[in-house]
């Protein structure tokens, strides 16, 4: 799909398919002072850095109000930001680079906040899947096709010689509920994020958990090109929020009760009701954002989006040659000038 027929799919996404109601990204996001970010898909503890920026108040310090709102699936996150009818959005690196690269996309990775895969396999102690050739004939689930956890695997099965029509693939939630799916013999596995690999520790249930590495940029924040040019100031007063937001949570060691309570105070986050696994889901989440080091949180790093390219091009994911750029840290200096 082309850059034509890209922009033809994102004009046809509008918010009101995603509950925003009719003219709050156009509205809301239009107005100075005011940015829509979406996730990827619902409310987790992995968007604490964006929940916890408004909730304790760190993006109205920087004059920016954030409404966050909880998307359907990775898929339509860079398609909607394409369209301008959200302001900031989060998705995976490997696919947001597929879009830009094969599609010409018109958005681009502002910031790193995974800076390594926040995905795992998990799957049954008595059948475990850690090795690729473990993926060969299974049925696996995953809580968006075509997003960033499909690009995840199928860069994996590429690089060790796989092909992806051999690993079938069924949509499911990314909640603990996916074992009862294992449980019940309709996966042999399915891919979680941080926050479903810890709550079903914390259950003792007999599962083993891999972690993938992909060598590419986790989860990165996208934004218009149109927006990067016209409203810098804006998105260097996010990005300063959230920075300012992650390294408090850094702080404060495992003291992350107040950081939890603040946010519950205004979102709803599925399974933040047990404090203890809460604040277990948030430090992992945590970890992801800050592997380079805490002091570069949310920076784009160079060598590894090299990496990420050349691995992506070598596994055949990107063939096209493009003279857009990939990222920038043009929002992250500037909100950490001084």
């Amino acid at each position: 799909m082309k850059r034509r027929q890209f922009l033809q799919s994102a004009a046809a996404l509008t918010t009101g398919s995603l509950g925003l109601g009719m003219g709050l990204g156009q509205v809301f996001a239009q107005e100075t002072g005011r940015m829509v970010f979406l996730t990827p898909q619902g409310f987790s503890l992995a968007f604490s850095a964006i929940m916890y920026g408004q909730s304790g108040g760190y993006f109205a310090e920087e004059g920016l109000d954030v409404h966050v709102e909880g998307g359907r699936g990775a898929a339509q996150t860079i398609q909607l930001v394409a369209a301008q009818q959200v302001d900031v959005s989060r998705t995976g690196g490997a696919n947001y680079m597929i879009a830009r690269v094969e599609q010409s996309a018109p958005v681009v990775a502002i910031a790193t906040i995974a800076q390594t895969s926040p995905f795992f396999m998990i799957s049954p102690e008595a059948a475990p899947i850690v090795d690729p050739q473990d993926y060969v004939g299974r049925t696996l689930g995953m809580a968006s096709l075509g997003g960033s956890m499909e690009a995840t695997l199928d860069l994996m099965l590429r690089r060790n010689g796989i092909d992806p029509a051999e690993v079938r693939r069924e949509r499911i939630a990314d909640t603990p509920a996916g074992y009862g799916m294992i449980e019940a013999g309709r996966l042999d596995g399915f891919f979680g994020n941080v926050s479903t690999a810890t709550r079903l520790q914390a259950e003792g249930l007999p599962i083993t958990i891999e972690p993938l590495r992909d060598g590419i940029p986790g989860q990165v924040y996208v934004v218009n090109d149109d927006t990067l040019t016209n409203r810098a100031d804006e998105l260097t007063a996010f990005m300063r929020g959230a920075y300012r937001a992650i390294q408090d949570m850094v702080e404060r060691g495992d003291d992350l009760g107040p950081v939890i309570e603040s946010m519950r105070s205004q979102f709803d986050i599925p399974g933040s009701d047990d404090t203890e696994v809460a604040i277990a889901d948030l430090k992992g989440n945590r970890d992801l954002w800050v592997a380079n080091g805490a002091e570069n949180a949310l920076r784009n790093d160079p060598e590894q989006w090299d990496e990420g390219e050349a691995l992506l091009r070598a596994a055949g994911s990107l063939q096209s040659e493009t003279d857009l750029d990939l990222y920038t840290n043009a929002i992250w200096d500037a909100a950490n000038a001084g």
